[in-house]
């Protein structure tokens, strides 16, 4: 229902996010029933050794199934809260939760490879932390974002197609368990850029059905998850930069709102009118052009990565 912070004028459903839910869940599922090599790479195990002993396994199925099961949670939390209005305090650690539940079942960044040293390995509490803050911040950028029709899930589908390339320009590695992960997170990416395509033709603007948190924090999940799966699988530091760039303009959005609202004293979770796209709006914007210079800026940002991505073994 309309009201003085939304700028559309008559009711409209918002319980899209379930619709993109089930476009991921569904390809996810008939890509493991028709296709073999699928399912024996979702059958990968890889052995963790720590002083020369086994102590335990990872295997990708089993990300795979945290993946979905965070993401399930989320959508199933956003869809509540746009019926019933949680409070922010409520949502927060919902999120949380969804961010361990992944956490659990193996998704999470385990260390960091830095030039000259190899691969730094976490202790398991900052391991931990990192990956909780990352799954956040990428659930409320988009979420933060979903303010125009269209704007959210165009990001979004520029966001895990710029993701599958990346993805899929590292897959040559020779470390078999991060050559996997690549493919794993490729195909994802592919799942979420469809979904998100798919639905654009029922939300760009005049939108005929809103993603609402369900669908704005299921995209932000299943984005942060791939990237802790696959992009982030690189030699450099520059690992952490490459998905940052792809979403850096609702990252930047989140941080001055941020500060906007502490600076204001409203609460740092208290909804306002002063994002970017509503400022664009308040100068005599329409909704189109605004959503279409973010997917040209955000388009530029997304092949910056890709040419960093291209180039970083090359230079």
């Amino acid at each position: 229902v309309p009201d003085e912070r939304k700028v559309h004028r008559q009711p409209i459903p918002r319980w899209g996010g379930g619709a993109i839910a089930a476009g991921v869940f569904a390809a996810l599922g008939a890509l493991a029933l028709l296709a073999p090599r699928f399912r024996a790479l979702l059958a990968y195990q890889h052995r963790l050794v720590k002083d020369g002993q086994v102590v335990g396994t990872l295997g990708l199925g089993s990300q795979l199934s945290g993946i979905l099961l965070g993401a399930s949670f989320c959508v199933i939390l956003g869809m509540w809260d746009d019926r019933r209005s949680l409070p922010p305090v409520v949502k927060l650690l919902a999120q949380i939760i969804a961010a361990y539940v992944a956490m659990m079942y193996g998704v999470r960044m385990a260390g960091l490879a830095l030039p000259g040293l190899g691969f730094v390995e976490f202790p398991l509490f900052l391991s931990q932390i990192v990956t909780l803050l990352w799954l956040l911040g990428f659930m409320n950028a988009i979420n933060l974002a979903d303010g125009l029709d269209g704007l959210a899930a165009g990001l979004a589908a520029i966001a895990a197609v710029t993701f599958m390339f990346v993805a899929l320009l590292q897959g040559e590695t020779r470390i078999v368990l991060y050559a996997k992960q690549l493919k794993l997170a490729a195909v994802l990416a592919a799942a979420v850029g469809g979904a998100c395509l798919g639905f654009l033709i029922f939300n760009f603007h005049p939108a005929r059905i809103f993603m609402g948190d369900g669908g704005a924090l299921f995209l932000g999940f299943m984005l942060g998850s791939i990237s802790v799966v696959g992009t982030l699988k690189t030699s450099a530091v520059l690992a952490f930069l490459i998905p940052v760039i792809v979403v850096a303009l609702p990252v930047t959005d989140v941080a001055f709102a941020l500060v906007r609202r502490y600076r204001r004293g409203n609460g740092v979770m208290a909804a306002d009118r002063g994002h970017f796209h509503h400022r664009l709006l308040d100068l005599g914007w329409t909704q189109r052009e605004v959503v279409l210079l973010v997917y040209v800026l955000t388009l530029i940002l997304s092949m910056a990565a890709l040419l960093l991505t291209f180039f970083r073994g090359r230079v």
